[in-house]
């Protein structure tokens, strides 16, 4: 009878199938995240922030190459994005990136990129208006041009008289 309880749990273990009973199993030690908490995650933020703030133009272009080619950083990517010496397309780019994903941040975060969202958009603001006076200004310029022209042949006809 042993012999034959042997063969067949021998039997079973090389068939893959589990024993009746349980075998005391090693527990593999799966490694521990450190648990990041809401003030900690905003912490980082701040300082990413602050390094962005400090960086050069061409640190920022090398930040948004990486970022671009990996996915998951989209906020990071809009934090780039969003420097005061950052060009009207990206600022753009970096409101579209804040719109899609806020809503999947804690609220910490959407208070923090809230603040940034708003400093893009008044930026965004006084580029328009700064375009749209331009604008008025180089109508204005050649308005007086022509007007300029037009005295002067006036004053041309008045001396041929």
């Amino acid at each position: 009878m042993n012999r034959a309880w042997c063969c067949g749990v021998l039997a079973l273990m090389l068939s893959g199938c589990t024993l009746p009973f349980p075998l005391s199993h090693q527990h593999e030690v799966e490694p521990e995240l450190p648990v990041v908490t809401e003030s900690q995650q905003l912490n980082n933020w701040l300082q990413l922030s602050a390094t962005v703030m400090h960086s050069s133009e061409a640190e920022r272009q090398q930040a948004l190459r990486h970022l671009q080619q990996t996915s998951g950083n989209e906020l990071k990517q809009a934090l780039w994005l969003s420097h005061p010496r950052a060009t009207n397309s990206q600022r753009q780019q970096a409101q579209q990136l804040l719109q899609h994903h806020l809503s999947q941040a804690n609220t910490q975060e959407q208070q923090f990129f809230g603040v940034y969202q708003a400093y893009n958009q008044e930026i965004l603001q006084q580029q328009r208006q700064l375009a749209e006076r331009q604008q008025q200004v180089a109508n204005l310029t050649r308005k007086l041009k022509e007007l300029a022209n037009i005295d002067q042949q006036i004053n041309e006809r008045k001396f041929r008289e």
